[in-house]
């Protein structure tokens, strides 16, 4: 079974390769989403997170993410407190999906990882693609965001690896600024050209 680590920077069309992944019927598993299960209603990380930052919400509604976010943000060490709460139930989630795919006997999954390289992640992966947008966009992209400043994103920048470095670290480079059709058409072609997966 092969694994493919997508990633990309903030507002770069990630979550619109993930569908399409998903479209073409491979699984795929959502960094973001587990991390928000985690943080919901019942979520295993709610209790640690409370214990560790205190009024931020409670188990039966979940972690006020808001609230959260206004501890975390601007603060490194804050946020490596929260990273050591969510990062290990993470892992654990997606090993269980890997071993789950492994058993269905899948010849592609794709794990959809913002902080790929970051996180090392990029070691389970056979190939990485980095999704990616010109600044103008990402950003225009990223300030029509609820609750999204300059500066938030200024900061959310400034703790991902540039988007040049993931794209040279990158097996290939998915651009999404000219649209979904031309990106599917791009992303396909790689599919049947580098891993010889056709639909």
């Amino acid at each position: 079974m092969k694994i493919i680590g997508l990633t990309g920077s903030i507002a770069t069309g990630k979550s619109s390769v993930s569908n399409m992944f998903r479209y073409m019927r491979i699984p795929v598993h959502d960094a973001d989403k587990a991390v928000h299960n985690f943080l919901g209603p019942h979520g295993l990380a709610v209790l640690d997170v409370i214990s560790e930052f205190g009024d931020v919400g409670n188990l039966d509604i979940g972690i006020d993410r808001q609230k959260l976010g206004d501890i975390i943000f601007g603060d490194p060490l804050a946020k490596n407190r929260l990273e050591l709460i969510i990062h290990p139930l993470l892992w654990q989630n997606r090993d269980k999906f890997i071993k789950q795919m492994k058993r269905q006997n899948r010849r592609l999954i794709a794990v959809d990882i913002p902080l790929l390289f970051e996180t090392g992640s990029d070691i389970i992966c056979d190939k990485i693609i980095c999704v990616w947008a010109p600044y103008f966009l990402q950003k225009q992209r990223a300030l029509k965001r609820v609750g999204m400043t300059q500066h938030k994103l200024d900061a959310i920048l400034n703790n991902q690896l540039p988007q040049e470095t993931k794209k040279y670290l990158a097996d290939f480079c998915l651009p999404t600024a000219l649209g979904k059709a031309y990106t599917y058409k791009l992303l396909k072609r790689w599919l049947l050209s580098d891993l010889s997966y056709n639909l």
